[in-house]
């Protein structure tokens, strides 16, 4: 991959991006859900909100709470195996725990008012802390030694960064090629076995594909939203409707994109496209969610109840 960002911003400028009405097309793939696990309910405290989730191959379930300011670890029958963590900002604490992602040995966790990831292992204990200087929105951990995060880009435009395990920066990428304003180019992004990144815009109705190389290889839009509603927040201009919500991938490649405001069911829509970009099928989830994690095992996580509850269903696909 190449190691600034102005090949990014050469292939912007000649990429053609492709309307797509999902709404009008011919479904070309049934997906459904099927309920295999719930964990925490209204009268228990396995879960009081949980913020991110990640899974192993051997089936646990790990859970940042972020009104419990911990990291808790189920086994595959929702059974609370181990919980770490507390208030405050030393090594293996939480203020706001947000983002949580696992390769085959750590934990990587990320907290919106402390910098950089805390590493953990598979038993709860704090290992460390890699460095960053500045906030991240997004986390996603092919390797030990492939870390990549989303950049929070303001003022400016943000990037993805990756870097190894000790927090060496080994790649940046300049995903956007203008300055369009404060938090337009907010995305959830994904990484997929062949180094492909896949971006969902958080304020535009924009969904791509990047190759390792730097070249955008597709556009789309979904939703057929030219402009988001902006509102004046202090002495900045700031969107306040958000198209995409999160994204995820299945074991064969396919992108999951869980739909905003514009949806016809919001926060409930998920979009599923081929590696290719071509719409494929919507599937309607039974309760809203903030975001949505598909783990090796093709198992699908949501929450449900505001966040009190974790779902696990399975994929089906006809």
């Amino acid at each position: 991959m190449m190691k600034n960002g102005k090949m990014f911003r050469r292939a912007a400028a000649v990429v053609l991006i492709v309307p797509l009405s999902i709404f009008a097309a011919e479904q070309r793939l049934k997906v459904s859900i099927q309920e295999i696990l719930s964990i925490g309910a209204l009268d228990d405290e396995a879960i009081f909100q949980w913020t991110g989730v990640a899974a192993d191959r051997d089936g646990f379930i790990y859970v940042l709470d972020g009104l419990d300011y911990s990291l808790k670890k189920f086994d595959a029958k929702g059974k609370l195996v181990k919980k770490a963590g507390r208030k405050g900002q030393g090594p293996g604490e939480f203020l706001a725990p947000r983002l949580l992602a696992c390769s085959e040995d750590f934990l990587y966790a990320t907290d919106q008012t402390v910098l950089g990831i805390s590493v953990f292992d598979k038993d709860l204990q704090f290992k460390k802390r890699i460095p960053f200087s500045a906030p991240l929105t997004d986390l996603f951990v092919r390797s030990d030694e492939t870390i990549a995060i989303v950049v929070m880009g303001f003022p400016g435009p943000g990037k993805i960064v990756v870097m190894d395990g000790s927090g060496r920066i080994q790649t940046e990428l300049a995903y956007y090629e203008k300055d369009a304003g404060p938090m337009m180019d907010s995305v959830s992004a994904a990484l997929d076995g062949q180094g492909h990144f896949y971006l969902a815009y958080l304020f535009q109705d924009r969904i791509e594909r990047w190759d390792q190389r730097g070249k955008r290889l597709w556009s789309k839009n979904l939703l057929g939203i030219k402009k988001v509603e902006m509102k004046k927040i202090g002495d900045y201009v700031l969107p306040t409707e958000v198209c995409y919500k999160d994204i995820s991938l299945d074991d064969r490649g396919r992108l999951f994109v869980l739909a905003g405001k514009h949806a016809k069911n919001p926060s409930r829509d998920v979009y599923v496209l081929s590696p290719s970009g071509e719409w494929l099928s919507t599937l309607t989830l039974p309760d809203t969610t903030h975001c949505i994690y598909i783990d090796r095992q093709n198992f699908l996580y949501v929450r449900a109840n505001e966040g009190i509850t974790l779902k696990k269903y399975r994929l089906i696909y006809e």
